[in-house]
């Protein structure tokens, strides 16, 4: 394990716990979900983008806390390993 991986999963580890981040993408999610569930009918395109944004932030989210839990898994793996 090389020091910028380490220092990788520290800064991860750091993003993932922070709340200001944590309070960005609920207000994300909560202004796309809104903009998708108020849009007309024949605004497809709009509900479209709308989704996928939502979509993009749980993505972005989950490979988050991926990258912040992936030391907790490399020292569990190489313990099964013994």
């Amino acid at each position: 394990m090389s020091f910028e991986q380490e220092d990788l999963w520290r800064s991860a580890k750091a993003f993932a716990g922070d709340r200001v981040l944590e309070e960005l993408f609920t207000r994300l999610a909560q202004k796309y979900t809104h903009s998708w569930s108020s849009s007309a009918p024949e605004d497809a395109s709009k509900r479209d983008d709308a989704y996928h944004m939502v979509r993009a932030i749980a993505s972005l989210r989950n490979e988050l806390t991926a990258l912040a839990a992936e030391p907790d898994v490399v020292k569990f793996n190489s313990r099964l390993k013994r």
